[in-house]
């Protein structure tokens, strides 16, 4: 679940950017690290773990959310310490990929040591409906 609240160290974050959710990793007012572009265009040649101040981070954008986690991914989340020093060892990455490693993935890997975009999984689940592919049995 996603909150309007202040955010706090080792905290993920999102912006709405319209069509998608921007994600990073809190550290302070000054430092939020994130998977993105200086230029802010989804340019995979040039998008790079970084670290961008709130104002960068928002860009036109009035306010941010901070993740609340339920129960059972409580028990699988990194402390916040582990979470910003994993999303600092991470800083200049590239590789970026809208469909298998995008900002969320990134923001996923950080919190949980495992790399997941809800909302690739949500759109690929609407065009799978779409076009009436039968769901992949996960174990």
């Amino acid at each position: 679940m996603w909150v309007r609240k202040l955010a706090s160290f080792g905290d993920q974050i999102r912006v709405n950017r319209g069509l998608y959710y921007h994600h990073g990793i809190y550290v302070d007012e000054n430092n939020i690290i994130q998977f993105g572009s200086v230029t802010g265009e989804l340019n995979p040649k040039t998008a790079r773990v970084m670290i961008t101040d709130m104002k960068g981070f928002l860009k036109k954008n009035a306010y941010y959310e901070v993740r609340e986690f339920s129960s059972a991914e409580l028990t699988e989340k990194r402390n916040p310490s582990d979470i910003v020093n994993y999303a600092y060892l991470q800083l200049g990455r590239g590789g970026y990929n809208v469909v298998t490693n995008n900002c969320e993935h990134f923001a996923n890997e950080c919190v949980f040591g495992k790399s997941k975009s809800e909302q690739v999984d949500n759109v690929m689940e609407t065009v799978n409906k779409i076009l009436r592919v039968p769901p992949i049995n996960k174990r």
